[in-house]
Order: C-alpha cells, then sequence, then structure tokens
C-alpha cells in the first residue's frame, strides 16, 4: 500500500510539472559598442557580454526555457540599420516570450525632451534613436516581459559636432556575489507570463540630466543589476520587481557617493495592456510609392506573423501534451526545424518584396 501511494505521488508531481512546463523562449538583442575608440566603453562592453550570457543562462536554467536567441549587434554590426531590421523581423516571431534588450555605449538627451530613456547613439546624431521609441517598438511585438538595460550617459547634448561626453571611472567596481550558490529554486513569479499584459522593466544607469561612470568590468551599476539577478534566483530575498528597482537604486547611490561619483541611476517597473497586432495605419500624402512599399512589407510581415504564431501554438499544444523527457527532446528538435524551414521562406519572400519595391 505504501509502495502504491508513492508510485501515485511520484505521477501526480510528474503530471504537474509538465503541465507547468515553459514554452516561451527569450531574446536578448545585445548592443554593446565594443569597438568604441573610447577605451572604458570598449572594455567595459566585453565585460557586460560576459555577465549578461552569465545572468541569462541563469535564467534559463532557472525557468525552465529551452531556447534563448541571441541578437549580437556589437561591432561592424553596432547600427541603426541593423537594429531595425532585428525588430521588424527577427523579432516579429516571439509570441509572449521574454525580452531583454542590453544597450552599452552613448546616449544623450536633446534639449526639452520629455522622454526618460536616453537616445541611442551611432557613431553620429543623424542616426541616433529614441530609447522610448524603440521601447514602444518591443511592445508591439507583446512580450510577456520585457527588460531594458541600457547603460549610457542621459544628459542633454548641446554641442552636436562632438560625440556625447564619456565619464570614466578607472577603479574596479568590486562586484560581488550572492551569499548562496545557484541551485534549482526558480523563482517563477517575476517572470510568469500573465495573458494579456506585458511587465516592463527598465534599468537605465543614468536618470534624466545624469551620467553614467563606466569602468572596465562594467561599472557599479551594472554589478548591482547582475547581484540583483544573482539574488532573485539564489536566496530569493528579492521578491518583487519594484523592491529589485530600489534595491538597485539605494546600492548604486550608496556606492558612486563612497568613489565621490555623481551618478543617479533610474529604475521602474510598469505592467502595460498587450497591443493589438490590428493597429490601423494612417496615409499620409505625398511620396505615395515609397508609403505603397512599406505598407506591402508591414502587410507581409504581418502575415508571415500569423502564420508562424499558428504554427508555434500548435507546437505548443503538442509539447503539452507528450510525456517523458526524450520524447519532449526529439519532439523539441523537430519543431525548431520546422520554425527554422519557414523563417527561411519568410525571409526568402521579404526580401522579393522589397527587391519588387526598390
Amino acid at each position: 500500500m505504501l509502495l502504491q501511494r508513492l508510485l501515485l505521488l511520484c505521477l501526480c508531481t510528474t503530471f504537474f510539472t509538465s503541465l507547468y512546463a515553459e514554452t516561451r523562449h527569450i531574446h536578448v538583442i545585445q548592443m554593446l559598442d565594443d569597438n568604441s575608440p573610447t577605451y572604458l566603453i570598449r572594455e567595459g562592453s566585453r565585460s557586460i557580454d560576459y555577465g549578461v550570457q552569465r545572468e541569462v543562462d541563469r535564467m534559463q536554467k532557472a525557468l525552465g526555457i529551452s531556447d534563448v536567441h541571441y541578437y549580437r549587434l556589437n561591432g561592424h554590426n553596432f547600427n541603426r540599420e541593423a537594429l531595425d531590421f532585428v525588430v521588424d523581423y527577427q523579432l516579429a516571431y516571439q509570441e509572449r516570450d521574454i525580452i531583454i534588450f542590453v544597450y552599452t555605449g552613448h546616449g544623450f538627451r536633446d534639449a526639452g525632451s520629455s522622454g526618460q530613456l536616453p537616445k541611442l547613439y551611432f557613431g553620429g546624431y543623424e542616426n541616433a534613436m529614441e530609447g522610448d521609441e524603440l521601447r514602444f517598438r518591443l511592445l508591439e511585438k507583446n512580450p510577456s516581459l520585457l527588460i531594458n538595460l541600457v547603460i549610457a550617459c542621459n544628459s542633454t547634448q548641446v554641442d552636436q559636432r562632438v560625440a556625447p561626453g564619456r565619464p570614466e571611472d578607472s577603479a574596479p567596481s568590486s562586484g560581488r556575489l550572492a551569499s548562496v550558490p545557484t541551485g534549482d529554486r526558480p523563482y517563477h513569479v517575476l517572470f510568469s507570463d500573465q495573458p494579456g499584459y506585458t511587465k516592463v522593466i527598465d534599468l537605465v544607469s543614468a536618470d534624466r540630466e545624469y551620467e553614467t561612470f563606466l569602468s572596465r568590468d562594467g561599472g557599479i551599476f551594472f554589478s548591482e543589476v547582475l547581484y540583483a539577478l544573482q539574488e532573485v534566483f539564489a536566496d530569493q530575498r528579492l521578491t518583487s520587481w519594484p523592491g529589485i528597482c530600489s534595491y538597485i537604486q539605494e546600492q548604486t547611490l550608496l556606492r558612486t557617493q563612497e568613489r565621490g561619483l555623481r551618478q543617479k541611476p533610474y529604475c521602474a517597473y510598469n505592467v502595460f495592456k498587450a497591443m493589438d497586432n490590428e493597429v490601423p495605419t494612417i496615409i499620409v500624402a505625398g511620396g505615395g510609392d515609397a508609403i505603397s512599399c512599406r505598407l506591402a512589407r508591414k502587410n507581409l510581415r504581418r502575415d508571415q506573423r500569423a502564420e508562424l504564431k499558428a504554427l508555434r501554438r500548435r507546437h505548443r499544444q503538442e509539447i503539452r501534451s507528450l510525456r517523458g523527457r526524450d520524447v519532449r527532446r526529439l519532439a523539441n528538435m523537430r519543431q525548431r526545424q520546422e520554425v527554422g524551414k519557414m523563417k527561411y521562406v519568410h525571409l526568402q519572400a521579404y526580401q522579393r518584396k522589397s527587391d519588387a519595391c526598390k
């Protein structure tokens, strides 16, 4: 009788675990200016690259997520065109996934700007992108969770004949480690999917009209972000996003004041209603051919997104119905091949449409 009860308990545990299995993916967009002529930006970017990958690996393991997609826009790909392609084309395939956007480089504000995030600087002011605009475009992808990690200055730039300022901090930030090693204790509440809503966490190293002091190891702010994430998945003492924001801000301010630096970070947590993909497009008179081409490409991408979302839904339903680790692993491999094939076909159709409009 006791053996039967134990077997029943094991079966129930396996059943409910399979029901809870994660079907989301993690998408990491990294824009790190690791070819910057500024030494500390270049070296700090490399440290941030390593730190982000380590924490994403920890997140993937803790949440039980199978796939992580990296879009590394570093080096020669550190430009607005590459970012537009990722956001408009490659990222259009996610649905209720986790998006992490990481930017390290120069940042600035225009005089009179009311936005919260800094402008992202890609080697010239003419190609700069408003951080708030990018945030909105990522929200349109309807993720379950969006984390914006921006390490850049956020002060007004009056003289646009020179690149934005580059305050330096040559001392190491002496990063800390969580007191308990990472274990199999995932904290699902913070990263849970709430259908119909998107949770947004903005982590910016500089509040409005403040600058960022970057060091070779990523700087004080970045080390505090890493430490907070380690606490989430280890000690689990930080149990809410507002609490995490307060902790990062307080620790960063404390450590920068000890070093005599003027740096004030910004961190905020907001929840947005999921955006409807069927937002009507307003056509402005003039430039009809260019507008028609953009509209045609947009309609094609909308149809392709719908097609691949239907495939992703079917895959999720299939995975939930399967039992056994090996069976699920084989199904995941087959599903990746199906998704890859569909993406390739979509890319060819998109390129043909774009070439026809030139």
